[in-house]
């Protein structure tokens, strides 16, 4: 297809769903930056819009993060931009016997429909929490339909906050439903184990009505990103405008993602993405593409553009091409080169490797914006410096969770000697707190590690402290004194 004269397909939602209000918005940017004119297919969800994404049904698809995570890490799909958070939401009634997540063991649960991102997702939580449900896959009017009439006991829903009107209707017109909490262990469980699918999230008092507040208090869930995405190979120049168009009309998707209202468009948009689409990274770092050659023509002097015209219909124009052949020959070695120096720093400083392997691929970005070097050459570089990224990336995020998992046994071993000898337990906690700061010192681990593995110390013993001895005597007193005490030792 070409822009201008066809279609260009994405795949998003049911009409009145939430992702269908953002494809109509991304149709609206398309048209109004850059005259494009894109057509919405009707999906059950994110299942079947990457699905039909991969079959090559469609050029763009609008996705939960967790969804396509596997598809990105294959490099099957590329991120173009990021355009909301979508929470998990366990909806019940208010007089159901349901208290948390744990409590669905057993119940009849509406998980959405087959190829939705709701089922995917209350899928993996389920299966985090080692907990068994009898699915319902009704449609989502169907869902709250059986939960009114009591033949289901539970709802899981996943999407922005207040975003979908029909989500916000069921909450104006049956009084009688309420939001339930995920447990913070799930939640640690699967921000650890999977962070580039799921962080910590909080539906805050009132998201769905004032009086009264629902939910009636702030609760703890998880969330996921909604991202739109699109294959590797996909036109550059497709990408680019199409990133572009979302870009400059951002503040139009605050009614999705809030807090574009205030802060910087492009950060937010592509925050936390490791595999976006070229294209679209070079239209966050350089603005619009179409001014790209703009760019070229004004960091050129007369003479220089003088010489590119002569240089194409002369000897001195075969000579200029043969020269420029053999720098770039040379520029490709030399990176080569860097890379393999690089590649020694890897298996025991992969962050070293990672700052060393950015700093090349910028100094290329710069060379190709100056024109130092031609559009070929420049592509070559970059997917050199683009594969060892994604290997220092890769080995980066398995060491962090190695680190994790040693640092979980070993909180773990410290609650079973709290039971017995608090003394102990607390050398225990002690020597962990000092064995991972020399690792940060010596930069074995990345500061935010360090400091995820900080909260969890922290979480573990502020919750795990024992308020009886193990003979059954009460000494609270004693207990305080105790917490008041690790926590002071574990202060970073």
């Amino acid at each position: 297809m070409q822009f201008a004269t066809k279609y260009d397909y994405y795949s998003s939602g049911n009409t009145g769903s939430y992702y269908y209000s953002l494809a109509e918005q991304i149709n609206n940017s398309t048209q109004e930056t850059v005259k494009i004119s894109v057509k919405n297919l009707e999906s059950q969800g994110s299942q079947q819009n990457l699905k039909r994404l991969l079959n090559h049904q469609v050029d763009f698809a609008i996705v939960q993060l967790d969804v396509a995570n596997e598809a990105m890490r294959k490099e099957e799909v590329t991120a173009v931009a990021i355009l909301a958070n979508e929470y998990v939401h366990m909806i019940t009634q208010k007089d159901s016997d349901l208290k948390t997540f744990s409590d669905l063991q057993g119940k009849r649960v509406a998980v959405g429909t087959v190829d939705s991102g709701m089922s995917f997702t209350a899928d993996q939580l389920l299966k985090a929490n080692h907990i068994t449900v009898k699915p319902d896959y009704s449609s989502f009017n169907e869902a709250f339909k059986k939960l009114k009439y009591r033949q289901v006991d539970a709802v899981i829903y996943v999407g922005s906050l207040g975003a979908s009107k029909n989500l916000r209707q069921q909450f104006v017109y049956n009084r009688d439903l309420r939001l339930l909490p995920v447990e913070p262990a799930l939640v640690n469980h699967l921000t650890v184990f999977a962070p580039g699918s799921y962080q910590s999230a909080t539906l805050p008092i009132g998201t769905y009505g004032s009086r009264p507040p629902v939910p009636e208090q702030n609760l703890l869930t998880l969330s996921t990103a909604t991202v739109l995405v699109t294959r590797p190979k996909m036109s550059r120049q497709k990408v680019a405008l199409m990133t572009w168009s979302i870009l400059t009309t951002a503040r139009g998707y605050s009614q999705f993602y809030p807090a574009l209202q205030n802060e910087e468009p492009k950060e937010l948009l592509r925050k936390g993405i490791f595999y976006i689409h070229p294209a679209a990274q070079e239209v966050f770092e350089h603005g619009d593409p179409r001014m790209a050659f703009m760019r070229y023509w004004e960091n050129n002097s007369d003479l220089q553009a003088g010489l590119v015209i002569l240089g194409s219909t002369s000897i001195l124009g075969l000579l200029i091409r043969q020269w420029r052949r053999q720098k770039s020959k040379k520029m490709v070695t030399t990176t080569t080169n860097r890379i393999n120096e690089l590649k020694s720093l890897l298996p025991d400083h992969p962050q070293q490797a990672l700052d060393g392997i950015e700093d090349l691929s910028q100094e290329h970005r710069l060379m190709f914006v100056e024109g130092a070097v031609t559009t070929e050459v420049y592509e070559q570089l970059r997917q050199k410096t683009q594969t060892f990224t994604d290997q220092c990336r890769k080995l980066l995020e398995q060491q962090r969770k190695k680190f994790v998992m040693e640092t979980l046994l070993l909180l773990d071993e410290w609650q079973a000697t709290l039971q017995t000898n608090p003394e102990e337990a607390l050398k225990k906690l002690s020597h962990i707190k000092q064995q991972y700061r020399d690792m940060l010192l010596s930069d074995q681990v990345d500061i935010e590690a360090y400091v995820e593995i900080m909260q969890l110390t922290l979480i573990s013993l502020m919750t795990l402290t024992p308020k009886h001895s193990h003979n059954g005597t009460n000494y609270v007193e004693n207990d305080q004194t105790l917490k008041v005490n690790s926590i002071t030792s574990i202060d970073t």
